[in-house]
């Protein structure tokens, strides 16, 4: 059994103890700031032990960390666990800006600490099975790859306006907090990105959010691959569809709900596709199989995650798409 301090107990933090617990490889404590989040969570959970200040406690008594605070405390709170030799997941996005990322890239490296960046979907067996099928080069060479994502977040996070979602110095709006998922994906699919151009804005989310609910960001991956990421967070109907065109032939992912995928093939003009993978409630057992995909990492076996140096190529492409010459600059 090893044992793991999760730091955070808000929305996100909750999802991590559940995935912990399902595993039944995890003992788990837990550090918030917040005393009215620990009572409630020492009430619903099995817990060894709670705190309420991650600096004053004894690192060494963990086999693990997983760091589920907003974004922007991520780096100093890792820093500190690859100071002290603690392997640790830290959860998307690695930050808010570049300050201190190469610092604790530079100890993970001295140290060998293990450690990874938790972008969930690179554990679901979905898209494990789409990147197998990618490398199988049956569409041949990728030339184009379309990212849409679509859904109203105000439904699944109704206190979207009081979390760090609407702060830009905690890493809100769609960019870095939801483009950044299929920028990961983009990076493990088919390489690091070289270059983007960006639109944003709140188009309905109000005046009491500064971030963005919606973009489009046009870009280059692996210096040749034209990759358009397309997003917005207050349309009813929940969507997700990924493309490959290639030279040979094109590969489709479409969440037709939250709860059935497909990965659909097709390499003629009849408008004729192949269903090649078909998956069913999924989204449930993100944070299980995260977990256990961070159990390997542990364990010295083969992993999925997402390395802390994935995720700085992550973070720039995110902050120079915020920054993007074709911002709304009266808005943003």
């Amino acid at each position: 059994m090893k044992k793991i301090l999760i730091v955070g107990a808000g929305g996100i933090g909750k999802k991590h103890i559940e995935g912990f617990l399902r595993t039944k490889k995890f003992s788990i404590s837990v550090c918030d700031i917040d005393n009215k989040k620990i009572d409630e969570i020492k009430k619903k959970y099995p817990l060894e032990a709670v705190y309420t200040d991650f600096y004053s406690i004894d690192l060494n008594l963990f086999d693990a960390v997983l760091i589920a605070t907003p974004a922007n405390f991520h780096i100093p709170m890792a820093i500190r666990c690859a100071e002290e030799g603690i392997p640790f997941l830290v959860e998307k996005p690695l930050s808010v800006n570049m300050e201190g990322v190469d610092k604790l890239i530079k100890i993970i490296k001295t140290n060998k600490i293990p450690s990874a960046v938790g972008f969930t979907r690179r554990s679901i067996p979905s898209f494990i099975k789409l990147k197998k099928i990618i490398d199988s080069r049956i569409i041949g060479e990728i030339k184009m790859t379309l990212f849409y994502i679509a859904l109203d977040y105000r439904k699944y996070r109704p206190d979207y306006a009081e979390i760090y979602f609407v702060k830009k110095e905690m890493g809100g709006g769609c960019i870095i907090d939801t483009i950044s998922h299929f920028v990961d994906l983009a990076q493990w699919y088919i390489g690091n990105p070289s270059e983007c151009f960006c639109i944003y804005d709140n188009l309905t989310f109000g005046e009491k959010v500064e971030t963005e609910d919606s973009a489009v960001i046009i870009s280059r991956f692996n210096k040749n691959i034209i990759v358009n990421f397309y997003c917005n967070l207050f349309q009813k109907p929940y969507e997700l569809i990924i493309e490959f065109a290639g030279t040979k032939g094109n590969l489709r992912y479409i969440s037709e709900n939250r709860y059935i995928s497909k990965i659909l093939f097709s390499d003629n003009d009849k408008g004729q596709w192949r269903k090649i993978g078909f998956f069913e409630n999924e989204l449930k057992d993100y944070y299980f199989y995260q977990a256990k995909n961070f159990l390997n990492l542990l364990e010295g076996k083969d992993n999925t995650l997402t390395t802390i140096e994935e995720a700085r190529e992550n973070l720039i492409f995110c902050l120079k798409a915020k920054g993007g010459q074709f911002k709304n600059q009266n808005k943003n």
